[in-house]
C-alpha cells in the first residue's frame, strides 16, 4: 500500500514549495520521521517534476524505510531523470527489507521503469534481464514482455 491509498485528510497548508522544502530538508538531514512526513506529504500534493531530485536523493539513502514509498512517488511522476536511480535501486539490498523474500522494491522499480516508457528506461529494464537473481530478471523481463499493451501507462 502506497501513503496516497491510506486515507488521510490533507493538509491544506501543504504546498509544492513547503513539500520541496521537506524533501530536501528529509534528504539532507538522517531522520526516517522526516523522510516519512515528506515522502507521504508528497504523495498528497501528487505529481510533481520539482520533486524528483530530492526524491532520488532519498531513494539513494540507508538513513530512512520508505524507499518503497518513493519509488511509487518517482512511478507517478514519470520523469525521465529517475531512470538512473531506478535502475540503482532495483539491485540495492537494504537489511530492513531482508524479509523480503520476493523483492517487491525490486518489482515496484521494474514497474516504475516501465511507465516511464523512454528507450533508456526500456534498456535498464534490458539490462534488469540478466540480472543474476531469478526473481528481478522475471519481473524486468515480464515488463519488456508488456511493453507494447501497457503504452497507455507510459509517459513517453
Amino acid at each position: 500500500m502506497q501513503p496516497s491509498d491510506l486515507i488521510l485528510p490533507r493538509d491544506p497548508s501543504l504546498t509544492r514549495e513547503k513539500v520541496l522544502r521537506m524533501l530536501e530538508d528529509a534528504a539532507s538531514t538522517p531522520n526516517p520521521e522526516a523522510v516519512e512526513y515528506a515522502v507521504t506529504s508528497a504523495h498528497q500534493i501528487g505529481r510533481c517534476a520539482e520533486f524528483v531530485m530530492p526524491l532520488l536523493s532519498l531513494l539513494h539513502s540507508r538513513d530512512h524505510f520508505r524507499h518503497e514509498d518513493i519509488v511509487g512517488a518517482l512511478q507517478s511522476i514519470k520523469d525521465a531523470r529517475s531512470v538512473d536511480g531506478l535502475f540503482e535501486a532495483a539491485v540495492i539490498k537494504h537489511s530492513y527489507l531482508d524479509y523480503d523474500k520476493f523483492f517487491g522494491l525490486a518489482r515496484k522499480c521494474t514497474w516504475a521503469l516501465a511507465d516511464i516508457g523512454t528507450p533508456e528506461a526500456k534498456s535498464k529494464l534490458q539490462l534488469l534481464t540478466s540480472n543474476e537473481n531469478p526473481l528481478i530478471a522475471g519481473y524486468a523481463k515480464k515488463r519488456l514482455d508488456s511493453w507494447d499493451d501497457e503504452r497507455p501507462r507510459k509517459n513517453a
